[in-house]
Formats: C-alpha cells, sequence, structure tokens
C-alpha cells in the first residue's frame, strides 16, 4: 500500500470510508495541516492475492494510524446535516418486476443520451426495477459530491418503478439566482432533477447518523 502526499484527515476519511468532513466528530483543526507518505506491506496473505480487496487494504490503514499516531476513535450517532428522500407526486413508470434490478451510469434500453445535447447535463443515472429503498441506499455510491452519506427513504411508496436523471454535477452548479431549477450555466442540481423527473424529494434535513468520533490522536506519528 503506497499513498503519496496526504493529510491524516484525509487518510482517516480512506481508512473509514468517510464521505465528508461531517462524518467526522471532535477532530482537531490540525489535522489537515500536515502531508505524508504511507509505505505498507502488507501481510503475506493478502500480498499474495491478485487484487487485495479494498476492504482489507482499508482496515491495514485503519491500524496503521491507530498504531503510528495513537489514533483513538470510536462511532456515535449524532445529529447532522444528512438527506432524506420524501414523496411529492411521484411520475415515474411502474417497472416489470420480471425484470434485473439495477442501476447504471449512461442511458437506458432506448439508447437515449441527452447530455450529447447539453453537455452541462453531464450525469446520467438509469434505474430499473428498482424500489424506493433501493435507490436511497444507491444514491451515496452514483451522487458524489451531492451525498455524503446515507440517504433515508420517507416516501412511504411501494413498488417497483424504472426512471432516468439527468443532471448536472456538483463542479458545475455555479452560484445562484436563475430559478429553482437552473444555473446561470444552465446547470440542474440533483435533487431538482429528482424532483422534476421522479415527483420525489430529495431534501436535507438535521438526522442523527452514525459518525467517526476522534478520542485521541497524535500530531507526529512514532518513529520507523
Amino acid at each position: 500500500m503506497n499513498l503519496g502526499g496526504l493529510s491524516l484527515k484525509t487518510m482517516i476519511q480512506l481508512g473509514w470510508d468517510l464521505n465528508g468532513d461531517e462524518m467526522m466528530a471532535d477532530a482537531p483543526k490540525w489535522l489537515d495541516d500536515g502531508r505524508w507518505d504511507v509505505v505498507a506491506k502488507a501481510p503475506i496473505e493478502v500480498a499474495n492475492q491478485d487484487q487485495a480487496d479494498i476492504d482489507t487494504l482499508r482496515v491495514m490503514l485503519q491500524h496503521l494510524l491507530e498504531e503510528r499516531f495513537r489514533l483513538k476513535t470510536h462511532m456515535e450517532e449524532r445529529p447532522i446535516n444528512a438527506y432524506v428522500l420524501s414523496a411529492g407526486k411521484p411520475k415515474m413508470a411502474k417497472a416489470d418486476p420480471s425484470n434485473r434490478t439495477n442501476c447504471h451510469d449512461g442511458p437506458g434500453a432506448d439508447g437515449k443520451d441527452p447530455r450529447t445535447a447539453n453537455p452541462v447535463l453531464n450525469r446520467l443515472i438509469t434505474c430499473q426495477n428498482m424500489t424506493m429503498a433501493q435507490f436511497a441506499l444507491e444514491l451515496p455510491r452514483f451522487a458524489n459530491g451531492y451525498v455524503h452519506n446515507a440517504v433515508m427513504d420517507q416516501t412511504g411508496l411501494d413498488g417497483v418503478y424504472d426512471f432516468t436523471i439527468n443532471f448536472s454535477g456538483a463542479g458545475l452548479l455555479q452560484g445562484a439566482g436563475a430559478g429553482p431549477n437552473a444555473e446561470p450555466n444552465g446547470a440542474v442540481s440533483l435533487p431538482d432533477a429528482i424532483s422534476k423527473t421522479m415527483g420525489v424529494k430529495l431534501e436535507m434535513v438535521k438526522r442523527p447518523v452514525q459518525v467517526l468520533v476522534i478520542d485521541h490522536v497524535e500530531e507526529k506519528p512514532t518513529e520507523n
């Protein structure tokens, strides 16, 4: 495992698979100051694998940080800003339950790709035979930049649906004040696209979420 030029905060986020600063609590302000290189040799049973499992590498990084930086943590439920899905006026197509359940980047079976006509809407997610609970679970994987923690399904909707969402990556959103759905450059946010396409609301609320609490960490690692 080789990591170069990373802050201690970034290494903790990698080790515990945290998608945003709000998923870490009680971290000292200096955690993002220094930069470190990590070169670690994997145990023989891991090194002999063609491709080490990402979860195994995360645990290795956790142990390394605990040993070298005397890092002590625990998980705790704390109120933070997090998304919920709630029912608006659903307008999704009912799915054929015999089809395979999946969400993927790109167009659906018809092959139509609206990104060709409007490149600023550069994200396209097609979901097939999905419940709203399944879609809530999928969102953090597809909506990086928007969703940094688990989404709670509060729609109360039963059944399975087919739908396609076309929106702009978070980096393309520039400023505000051009109406509820569009940014000055024509970008459309994920929540606006979900509302327009699916008739479902993706809303930010304050709710309890499991976060990593930093109990103790030392600014300098122990010697090699």
